[in-house]
């Protein structure tokens, strides 16, 4: 499944502001976000048993029922739900303490400062050694050491695993390059191959450990046999 982010706030220019960045800090990741917006907390509790999310933006200063109430409403039921708090309010900011949010982030929300919050809540998200792929199954967490190669299928990539698993991945082979470890190298334009399971590489392609053989452009057989060599001998 993609990741849900809820945005809680009465303001509809404040709401529609996060939706955009939200949409910004996503554009480049390989994994889908959906939006949920209420304009209150009443709404937001109407309907969050049936709309469960992965991470709540919430205003503290809204009508009859507060973001903090909300929180500590939460809290109560022992639903422990990440929480970052969006205010324009700093004298609420010691509040947070007591219902464990997440983060404060004060009005007008920083770009940068809301990109930094949500990377680490989804490297915290994910185990230390894996990474997560939007892949047409859902989301899934995929340790590198199992991945094989990827190959570029237009906008999308292919990814085999050492089980002999294929995975078709929403993101692009150049956004997936990025998330790979230092073990892994471009071959071709449309290949990126996992060092470990290569068993020899020749002028125009390389073997793996399977048998399989995956071409290697001209422009790219010195770094790649650089890195062969080098990955061995260290």
């Amino acid at each position: 499944m993609p990741i849900t982010i809820a945005v809680c706030d009465d303001s509809e220019e404040c709401a529609a502001e996060l939706r955009r960045l939200l949409g910004e800090w996503s554009a480049d990741k390989p994994f889908a976000l959906d939006i949920d917006e209420y304009a209150s907390a009443e709404n937001f509790l109407f309907n969050y048993p049936d709309k469960p999310c992965s991470l709540l933006l919430l205003d503290i200063e809204m009508k009859s029922i507060s973001g903090m109430e909300l929180a500590r409403r939460l809290r109560a039921g022992g639903d422990m739900l990440p929480i970052v708090f969006v205010t324009g309010y700093p004298e609420h900011m010691a509040d947070g303490y007591e219902v464990e949010a997440l983060h404060y982030l004060l009005k007008p929300v920083n770009r940068e400062k809301l990109f930094a919050v949500l990377d680490r809540y989804v490297k915290k998200r994910v185990p230390e050694n894996e990474i997560m792929l939007e892949c047409e199954e859902g989301t899934l967490h995929v340790s590198p050491d199992t991945i094989i190669y990827c190959e570029a299928m237009g906008k999308k990539t292919v990814v085999r695993l050492s089980d002999g698993k294929t995975l078709d991945c929403a993101a692009g082979i150049s956004t997936l390059a990025e998330l790979l470890p230092d073990c892994f190298a471009a071959c071709h334009r449309s290949y990126i191959v996992n060092l470990r399971f290569v068993r020899s590489i020749g002028k125009t392609e390389l073997t793996l450990d399977g048998g399989g053989i995956i071409p290697i452009s001209r422009r790219l057989y010195k770094e790649i046999n650089e890195k062969f060599i080098a990955y061995y001998t260290r």
